[in-house]
């Protein structure tokens, strides 16, 4: 997977036109935390699935939401008392005496009368802004329950707000509607109902950005800060890169599966000139697919504790002509961590050439403020070239042109 170092991150750059043509194939929120999962799923201390990746997100969320929060009521009655309530007379038909008796109308339906005809005023609430309501409280805490799943402590404390939230949506004022998720008429409805009103429509704002379908703004306003999210963001915008490079030379990769956490085999294929290759997101199963045992098992075999296989982050090979291109993504501001890669990719080759390609090259991908230019050497595996995501382009044009050869 991408890797991260320890420690306090820089902030390092994405390649967000490698996500953005991702993102093509992609309806929403779903598919964005399903990929992160992906890239996430060889943690050796985790297993992640979409929901963890949703928590991570969440946690980010909350304290976006905290200057809305530190506003609203610590009571619930301070809530109750500035609910918009309406009344209205309305016409009546009781069996007993209520409010005010329509004699006239009651003595026209027969007499003695069986049932009284009169008029009562009926209170009611603007069902559209308590819908608006309920959802933001629902929402507001299922992000904060999230945000305490991941063990998150923020030094600003609205634990009084969220409790007066907690008691007003189990409140029959809003169980009696159903939540609504606002759209920009609402929010304006909201701010023009009042001060209290318009920190909920403030905070609503906030929390409805979730559900766009623009998923990019998502990942830079609830992803990209996290720096153990930023990683798999990474590694997931240069296997867009990837894509976009196929699909700028003329070909066409078909998608064989989702990027999910689990799903085994290549992600995408495509044919050129006859031949067919496969691109490969997290390669996990890549010798068990080809039917073929990884040499590093061969030699760990006489150890009590052989520790994991690790296996490249994205592949492109081609079986029939034996020839494959490698990336490793390192998403670091520490020069040894992104070093460590060198060796990496190295391995990868070496083990490829071993029984499964002639010839391949190999990538060690970082971010731009750590890579000034790319740079080459030539081992008996293969060519292994550090380079950054705007360097990538160019590289893989190069580099599948010449194994296609």
């Amino acid at each position: 997977m991408a890797s991260v170092g320890r420690g306090r991150q820089a902030k390092l750059s994405i390649p967000w036109e490698g996500m953005r043509e991702l993102f093509h194939s992609w309806s929403g929120k779903g598919d964005l935390f399903a990929g992160l999962a992906a890239v996430l799923g060889n943690d050796e201390f985790q297993r992640w699935t979409p929901r963890d990746v949703e928590r991570r997100a969440h946690r980010v969320l909350f304290e976006n939401c905290l200057l809305s929060l530190q506003r609203m009521p610590v009571r619930t009655r301070d809530w109750l008392a500035v609910i918009p309530v309406h009344s209205q007379v309305a016409q009546v038909t009781s069996p007993s005496l209520q409010g005010r008796i329509d004699w006239a109308a009651t003595r026209r339906s027969g007499w003695p009368p069986s049932q009284f005809m009169g008029r009562a005023r009926q209170r009611s609430s603007d069902e559209t802004l308590l819908s608006v309501l309920r959802w933001t409280v629902e929402r507001m805490l299922l992000v904060y329950r999230d945000s305490r799943y991941v063990r998150y402590r923020s030094e600003n404390s609205v634990e009084r707000q969220l409790a007066a939230l907690d008691e007003l949506v189990e409140r029959p004022e809003l169980q009696q509607v159903e939540p609504v998720v606002p759209d920009a008429a609402m929010i304006k409805d909201l701010q023009r109902s009042g001060a209290r009103w318009r920190v909920v429509a403030e905070l609503a704002d906030v929390l409805r950005r979730e559900e766009t379908r623009d998923l990019i703004a998502l990942a830079k306003a609830q992803i990209a800060p996290d720096p153990k999210m930023g990683s798999a963001l990474f590694h997931l915008g240069v296997f867009g890169i990837v894509l976009r490079v196929l699909r700028a030379g003329g070909h066409n990769p078909i998608s064989l599966r989702p990027i999910l956490g689990g799903a085994k085999g290549a992600a995408y294929e495509m044919a050129t000139d006859g031949q067919t290759w496969h691109l490969w997101f997290e390669a996990a199963d890549l010798w068990a697919e080809y039917g073929k045992v990884e040499p590093y098992v061969e030699a760990a075999r006489g150890l009590k504790n052989p520790g994991r296989t690790k296996s490249p982050d994205i592949l492109l090979v081609n079986r029939a002509r034996r020839r494959a291109l490698i990336i490793e993504c390192k998403y670091s501001e520490k020069g040894d961590y992104i070093r460590e890669g060198y060796e990496q990719v190295l391995t990868y080759l070496t083990e490829a050439r071993t029984s499964m390609i002639d010839a391949g090259e190999a990538f060690v991908v970082a971010p731009g403020e750590m890579v000034s230019t790319a740079s080459t050497g030539l081992t008996h595996s293969g060519p292994v070239t550090f380079c950054a995501p705007e360097h990538l382009e160019v590289e893989l044009k190069r580099a599948f042109a010449q194994l296609q050869e």
